[in-house]
């Protein structure tokens, strides 16, 4: 058994976050095709993905403030009720046939806002659930949660679409995100966050300032966080655009599009339920370097063969290895930074990672606006290239990011300074 899971807190933080983001992935997946059966282009569903992203983008490193200023298990709690008043509105106007795609990109904007402080404040919140020597497969079943319903959500939110319609899906995501905030009601950590060994800033901006300062003094985390970022906007426009394969290219529907979007969760949970068995996660570098090549080299083989070849088993199978390469990717960079990273600086460090969901979302537009000029598969094409680009290119110009383990005890000899801090 995954060793987090022998901590009764972490158990029903756990469970509510299956519900949670299975919420959260009902709602964006109706919202994806019901913008698509309001107006069938590209440029619209790149502008649903900037309207959660936008936001998020802007105010998440202030959530992350919060995340080390205020009750961490608050701020989840508003977030979840407020969640579920949003997509109960959502079904209502989609019901009622009042829906316009005004009023998909205005409740995007908001649940985008929201999702700033709840995301920097779930990072902040469950490692103060285990101990610490339980940490890697804490991070990994954390992880875990949003890659298994990845395999379910979308296949139900397809079949529900087909049978039913998108109204449907809106009030089950409503649901889902009361049954995170019920739950999470009896949860209590384990430890505080450590107290800062020097007085606080007093101010929002003078703690962002000491967060963004600590990134910028330590290369270890400016590489793992830099590395997810690029990835995730040349890497992620594929989930925007997937409508376009799955009804223009592959021509399988809706129950298709949830059928190779749940291919890429059993390719994630595969990884992430291995990683997850660890007590630590060695070799972390060459893990995040290598899976981050092989997500991108997957996912431009994907497009070309969906366009070129028109297969929709192989469309599935290589949306089960992309799904596979891309969660030993992120699972090892998220390890190595929580283990890593101060107590007191949790929130704000992690507001910082957190952004890279907000620069996959805005990478959507980037990838709708291409493919609006040369096609949804080059487009794609051409984002997987970069991602396996950039992967092999610092590893190549220093060896020493292969080195990196998740267990922080590395020397982190990759271009530190004199002046650099020593590693914690």
């Amino acid at each position: 058994m995954p060793p987090a899971l022998g901590y009764r807190p972490y158990r029903r933080y756990w469970g509510g976050a299956v519900t949670s983001v299975a919420g959260y992935n009902l709602v964006y997946f109706a919202q994806l095709w019901l913008a698509y059966e309001l107006s069938p282009s590209p440029l619209f569903l790149g502008l649903i993905g900037v309207a959660n992203a936008g936001p998020a983008f802007v105010f998440t490193l202030f959530g992350g403030v919060y995340a080390d200023r205020m009750d961490r298990k608050a701020i989840i709690l508003g977030s979840q009720l407020i969640l579920a008043a949003l997509a109960a509105t959502m079904a209502a106007l989609d019901a009622t046939g009042a829906v316009r795609m005004w009023h998909l990109l205005v409740i995007a904007v908001a649940a985008g806002s929201v999702s700033a402080f709840d995301i920097p404040a779930r990072q902040a919140f469950y490692p103060g659930l285990v101990e610490r020597r339980a940490l890697t497969s804490a991070v990994a079943l954390n992880a875990s949660v949003w890659q298994g319903v990845r395999i379910g959500a979308p296949a139900i939110a397809g079949f529900l679409i087909a049978l039913t319609s998108t109204s449907a899906v809106f009030v089950i995501g409503a649901v889902g995100f009361g049954i995170m905030a019920s739950l999470l009601m009896g949860v209590q950590p384990l430890r505080s966050a450590e107290a800062s060994p020097e007085a606080e800033p007093v101010s929002a901006a003078g703690q962002l300032a000491e967060g963004i300062g600590y990134v910028r003094s330590r290369p270890e985390f400016r590489f793992l966080i830099g590395m997810v970022m690029f990835s995730s906007f040349f890497g992620g426009g594929y989930l925007i655009l997937m409508p376009v394969f799955a009804v223009d290219i592959l021509g399988v529907g809706a129950q298709g599009q949830g059928v190779l979007l749940a291919a890429a969760g059993i390719g994630s949970l595969s990884a992430t339920l291995w990683i997850s068995t660890r007590g630590r996660l060695r070799g972390s570098g060459a893990l995040l370097v290598g899976g981050a090549a092989m997500s991108g080299i997957s996912l431009a083989v994907f497009a070309l063969t969906a366009r070129y070849v028109g297969s929709y088993p192989l469309a599935i199978t290589l949306m089960f290895t992309t799904g596979l390469f891309t969660s030993a990717f992120l699972i090892s960079a998220m390890t190595s930074l929580q283990a890593i990273v101060p107590d007191r600086l949790r929130g704000r460090i992690m507001a910082l990672y957190g952004i890279s969901w907000s620069v996959m979302l805005l990478g959507g537009f980037q990838a709708g606006l291409i493919a609006n000029f040369i096609g949804a598969p080059l487009a794609v094409t051409i984002g997987g290239l970069l991602v396996t680009a950039f992967a092999l290119g610092p590893a190549l110009a220093n060896r020493g990011f292969l080195t990196i383990d998740s267990g922080g005890t590395q020397p982190y000899t990759l271009g530190r300074n004199a002046a650099d801090p020593p590693a914690d």
